[in-house]
C-alpha cells in the first residue's frame, strides 16, 4: 500500500559557534514519499501545484549532504553551504516563480466559487499562513452576518477516506455544527469544488488574529497573517507557567470532547493550529483528520510504533515542549540537553517523563495527562458558563456512520507499523479495562466535575 504525505515549508535549526542559527528552507517533503510516477502530476491534477511540488522535493534531495551520518539527518539539522553559487540563486528564482503562478491559479479557484456563491465576496488573497504548500489563505466577506471571515483553500489527494460528493459535504457540515465546543475553533461553512478534475476543499472560519505557535514566537495580532516562513525565523520566547496550565489543560478538555463524541484521533494537534480568542485556546485544524491530511510533525510523532490512539499524547508532548522552551521539538522525544531546558518546569519536566519514557512501550492517554498533577485545580469558566446541550451533542446516525469509516480507515494506515502484539490487541473482541484504566477513568470524572 502506498501513502502520500503532504508537503509543508520547513525550518531548519543549526547550531553555530555555540548559539542558534534559524534558517528559512523551501518547502520539503515531510517524508520520504512513495510516488508512482514521479514526473506525473495527477497527485494534484493541478500541473502548477505538482510542478511546485516535485521540484521541492528534488531540490532537498540534491542539497543533502550525504556525508552527515543517517542518525544525525533524521529530525537533525542538515548543513548547506553558505555560497550557494549561481544555481541556487537560479534554482530559488524558478521555485518563486512556480509558487507566484501556483497562488494565481490558487486564486482563481477561489474566485470560481466566489461567483458560485450567493454569501460571500473576496476581500484578498493572504500570504502564506501556514506551513503547508499547497494551502491558501483568503479574507473573504460574509454578506449575510456582514463580518469578515478566513476562507481556506486545499486540494484533496488520493488518501482522502470521503467520498467526494454533496451527502458527504452535508454530514460534514452537521458534525461541524455539532461539535460546539468553548475549546474547539468552528467550521462555519464547509464546500467541494472540481476545478480540471482536481477536488478542493473550501473551509470558512472566523478570523481570530492569532495562534498559539504566534503566542509562544511574541508575534504581533496585527501580524496574525504574515508569511509563516518569516514568522518563526528565530527561537520564541515561550510563554508564562499560569499560560502553560491554563492553555494545556483547555486543549486536554478538547481532545476529551472529540475523543468522547467518536471524532478519530487528532494527529494534528501543534501549536499553530490552537487559536487564540480572547486569552482562550480553542483546537483548529479538526477537517484534517477526516480528509486524510497529515501534519508537519507526523513524520516525527510516527518515527517509532506507537498505538494509534496515543497519537495525540504525543503530539500534545511536542506542543507542550515548544510552549515551554520557545522551539520545536524536532526528535520524537526531548534530549537530555533539550530536558535541561525544563528545569525551571518541573511538573513538566515529570509529564515529559510520563509521555515519552515510561517501560513497556506504553504511551498515556489524554484522561492520564488530565489527571497529572500539573492540570489540577485549574479554572474553567467557559465551560462552566457552556450550555449542558453543547458539551453532551447528540450525533445523527450519519454522522456517527461518517466518523466510525474515517476511523476505520485511518486504522488500516496505521497497522503495518504497528508490531504483532499490538494487532491481535486490536482484533480480541473481548478487551476489558485494566484497574490502571479504571482508576484513570475515576479520577478523570472527579477532576471534571470539581473544576466545573
Amino acid at each position: 500500500m502506498n501513502f502520500t504525505f503532504d508537503t509543508h515549508r520547513n525550518i531548519e535549526r543549526q547550531s553555530l559557534n555555540g548559539g542558534t542559527l534559524f534558517m528559512i528552507l523551501f518547502p520539503v517533503r515531510s517524508r520520504r514519499t512513495t510516488w508512482q510516477n514521479r514526473n506525473d502530476c495527477r497527485v494534484t491534477h493541478n500541473p502548477f501545484i505538482g510542478r511546485v511540488i516535485r521540484f521541492c522535493c528534488g531540490f532537498r534531495r540534491e542539497s543533502e549532504d550525504n556525508s552527515i551520518p543517517l542518525h544525525l539527518r533524521n529530525g537533525r539539522p542538515n548543513y548547506e553551504s553558505l555560497d550557494q553559487g549561481p544555481s541556487f540563486r537560479d534554482d530559488r528564482g524558478e521555485y518563486l516563480e512556480m509558487e507566484k503562478k501556483s497562488r494565481d491559479y490558487a486564486l482563481s479557484v477561489c474566485e470560481a466559487y466566489i461567483q458560485g456563491s450567493s454569501r460571500y465576496n473576496l476581500i484578498k488573497q493572504l500570504c502564506n499562513v501556514g506551513s503547508r504548500v499547497d494551502k491558501h489563505w483568503f479574507a473573504v466577506r460574509d454578506t449575510t452576518l456582514k463580518t469578515d471571515r478566513l476562507l481556506t483553500l486545499v486540494p484533496l489527494n488520493r488518501t482522502c477516506p470521503l467520498t467526494v460528493c454533496p451527502s458527504t459535504r452535508d454530514v460534514l457540515n452537521k458534525l461541524f455544527l455539532a461539535l460546539q465546543h468553548p475549546y474547539v475553533c468552528p467550521v462555519l461553512d464547509l464546500e467541494f469544488i472540481e476545478i480540471e478534475g482536481q477536488n478542493y476543499v473550501i473551509l470558512v472560519q472566523p478570523i481570530n488574529q492569532g495562534s498559539m505557535k504566534d503566542l509562544i514566537y511574541g508575534i504581533e495580532r496585527n501580524c496574525w497573517n504574515a508569511d509563516w516562513s518569516h514568522k518563526y525565523s528565530s527561537r520564541g520566547k515561550g510563554l508564562t507557567s499560569p499560560q502553560i496550565l491554563q492553555m494545556g489543560r483547555q486543549v486536554l478538555e478538547a481532545l476529551i470532547f472529540l475523543k468522547d463524541r467518536g471524532f478519530p484521533t487528532v494527529t494534528h494537534l501543534h501549536s499553530g493550529n490552537i487559536v487564540i480568542q480572547n486569552g482562550v485556546a480553542r483546537l483548529a485544524g479538526l477537517e484534517n483528520s477526516l480528509l486524510g491530511f497529515t501534519s508537519r510533525i507526523h513524520p516525527i510523532v510516527t518515527s517509532r510504533p506507537i498505538p494509534g490512539v496515543a497519537v495525540d499524547s504525543i503530539c500534545f508532548g511536542h506542543m507542550l515542549f515548544e510552549m515551554c522552551t520557545g522551539y520545536e521539538l524536532c526528535a520524537f522525544k526531548p534530549s537530555p540537553v533539550q530536558m535541561a531546558d525544563l528545569e525551571k518546569y518541573p511538573k513538566v519536566a515529570d509529564l515529559m517523563d510520563l509521555i515519552f519514557n515510561q517501560s513497556g512501550g506504553h504511551y498515556p492517554s489524554v484522561e492520564e495527562l488530565l489527571v497529572h498533577d500539573l492540570f489540577r485545580n485549574i479554572d474553567l469558566r467557559e465551560m462552566r458558563n457552556a450550555p449542558v446541550n453543547m458539551l453532551h451533542p447528540i450525533l445523527s446516525p450519519s454522522i456517527s456512520a461518517l466518523l466510525e469509516a474515517v476511523k476505520r480507515h485511518n486504522s488500516s494506515r496505521r497497522i503495518p507499523s504497528m508490531i504483532p502484539e499490538e494487532i491481535i490487541s486490536l482484533q480480541s473482541p473481548q478487551v476489558q479495562p485494566t484497574s490502571n484504566e479504571r482508576f484513570i477513568t475515576k479520577m478523570y470524572n472527579e477532576i471534571t466535575s470539581t473544576t466545573l
